[in-house]
């Protein structure tokens, strides 16, 4: 039992680390004229679930959060934070 819980704590803080950012994410769709979340699943090609889920604080795929790099112009270490400035990462 012991042994599980640590495992779900190892991936929390992975989500944690992998979360977008979202703020940044919406202002570079703003720029764009992608106001909705099917525009900007338009834009990267991807599912427009995908996009809302991602506003919700779920987990996107790699393949998904580099689309969405790539639509807008964003660094992947710009949309995904550093794990000092996540929220929720365990110390």
């Amino acid at each position: 039992m012991h042994a599980h819980r640590a495992c779900m704590h190892a991936h929390e803080r992975r989500g944690a680390l992998l979360r977008l950012d979202t703020e940044l994410l919406k202002a570079r769709a703003a720029e764009k004229g992608d106001l909705t979340h099917e525009e900007i699943a338009r834009r990267a090609g991807i599912d427009r679930s995908v996009v809302t889920r991602v506003f919700n604080g779920s987990v996107p795929t790699l393949p998904n959060v580099t689309a969405i790099a790539w639509a807008y112009g964003i660094a992947l270490d710009e949309l995904v934070p550093k794990a000092e400035d996540a929220v929720g990462v365990p110390a």
